[in-house]
């Protein structure tokens, strides 16, 4: 689990410490989560809710208790010293021990967000109790402020736990409810021991974030393991992969390289999109029952999710299952995008949860379903391009816009890239998306290029 070590609080730390004397009971403690009051072996049901996982997941007991004993942050609250934050991200360490097993995880942030996040959250303007470190900080990121921090609370959903007047809190990671039917115990404790990043883009695609590091005694994480896996949805049915000879194989690679939309938004190998999770390595990690379904009807396992729903025929989505399933590739997470969350245009959705539901605006279901690739105000420049082989179309340029008709936009939203011979890494959403909601995004793309389609292709009326 690793071993704590001690902030070095150089020039004023005493002033920080006594600036929040007052706000912290008890002195620092060893690691975080010290040991059950209460019993020998934790509850998994327990844990998980003391922990607060309910703060971001659905599916399990809601984050009130965690709240109660999570301290409020920014105007109105107990005052807070800029430098202290700064030093306590570095390695949060159990200083109320009286709150145990509720504990506050381990982020890996860099200096620069710890200095935005600390100037964040103070309730005052005034940089009081500034030591050595925390002044080389700032003046190594002079412009590191407030609003980059106000983004890093949001995307971290640090007021899951803690209340603060600017920013509410949301549900913006996986539905929890039925992990026993979704993910291997094996993977899942692993994961829990040593969280790495699965959505390189976040779990709502652009917002960046990540699963923080709970330093769980590998009785919590036992606990928590049994208490997940006994959670199952009875949509997810049994299902076991086929045995494909090697022609099988190679037939299923094309079709994911050359074919299907898969490597729009996930990686396979060297290759692939940034929004979904790697592909390689997911029979280490997801059910083969899952993987199935999650292939044809995403929506079905979770309502609001990005990836759209598949068009294909069933005899195809089994080979597909099957080749995922059968691929020998290590599980080895993902490598998070560079820049989340602050890459310009990367904020994508404002205020929407992963499971929240399907945005009925033409605008938030841009944001939402196109934004990663074309980018927030259609420049064609997602925090996604860069990984796409075919730059993305560029919807705010009139000049292109204006020779494409109403209907090939919606041809190419509805069934994806290649029926317009364009690139078939853009999906279709056909499947996902009713008629209203497409004609909804092709009139935001409208607004975005300020024109309309060839003259010979008007009606009068928009879509």
């Amino acid at each position: 689990m690793g071993t704590t070590r001690a902030i070095r609080w150089g020039t004023g730390g005493v002033g920080v410490v006594a600036a929040v004397g007052a706000w912290f009971a008890g002195a620092e403690g060893s690691r975080a989560g010290a040991p059950w009051p209460d019993q020998a072996q934790p509850d998994g049901e327990r844990l998980v809710a003391s922990l607060g996982c309910g703060a971001c997941h659905e599916g399990v007991p809601e984050a009130e208790e965690i709240r109660l004993v999570s301290p409020a942050m920014g105007d109105g609250a107990a005052p807070l010293a800029p430098a202290y934050i700064f030093h306590y991200m570095a390695d949060p360490q159990a200083i109320r021990p009286d709150i145990a097993p509720a504990r506050m995880p381990r982020y890996d942030l860099t200096e620069r967000e710890r200095v935005a996040l600390a100037l964040f959250v103070t309730n005052e303007r005034e940089l009081r109790g500034v030591d050595d470190a925390f002044r080389a900080a700032l003046e190594r990121h002079p412009d590191a402020d407030r609003a980059e921090g106000r983004i890093l609370f949001r995307t971290m959903n640090c007021a899951g736990c803690h209340a603060h007047p600017e920013v509410a809190p949301s549900r913006n990671a996986p539905d929890l409810s039925f992990q026993g039917s979704r993910v291997l115990a094996d993977w899942l404790a692993g994961y829990l021991s040593d969280p790495v990043t699965i959505r390189p883009s976040g779990p709502v695609p652009g917002l960046g974030g990540q699963m923080p590091d709970f330093r769980l005694e590998s009785g919590e994480v036992s606990a928590i393991t049994g208490y997940l896996m006994n959670r199952s949805a009875a949509t997810v049915a049994a299902w076991e992969p086929a045995e494909l000879s090697p022609f099988s194989m190679e037939k299923a690679e094309t079709l994911i390289r050359d074919r299907w939309s898969c490597l729009g938004c996930h990686q396979l190998g060297d290759d692939g999109g940034r929004i979904g999770p790697r592909l390689d390595g997911i029979a280490h990690r997801l059910q083969p029952g899952y993987v199935r379904l999650l292939v044809e009807d995403p929506a079905h396992l979770n309502a609001g999710v990005v990836m759209p729903g598949s068009l294909e025929q069933p005899d195809r989505l089994d080979l597909i299952a099957s080749y995922l399933l059968r691929r020998e590739a290590a599980w080895l997470g993902s490598d998070p995008v560079p820049g989340m969350p602050a890459l310009p245009g990367a904020a994508v959705v404002a205020g929407a949860g992963a499971v929240a539901a399907v945005p009925s605006t033409g605008e938030a279901l841009y944001r939402s379903r196109c934004a990663p690739c074309h980018g927030v105000e259609g420049g064609g420049d997602g925090f996604n391009a860069p990984f796409t082989p075919v730059a993305p179309a560029a919807h705010a340029d009139s000049a292109a816009m204006s020779l494409r008709p109403d209907d090939t936009l919606y041809d190419g939203i509805h069934a994806g890239g290649w029926i317009l011979g364009k690139s078939h890494r853009m999906p279709a959403f056909g499947k996902s998306l009713d008629n209203g909601q497409i004609r909804s995004l092709v009139a935001y793309i409208r607004t975005l290029c300020n024109c309309q389609g060839p003259a010979w292709s008007r009606d009068g009326r928009r879509p």
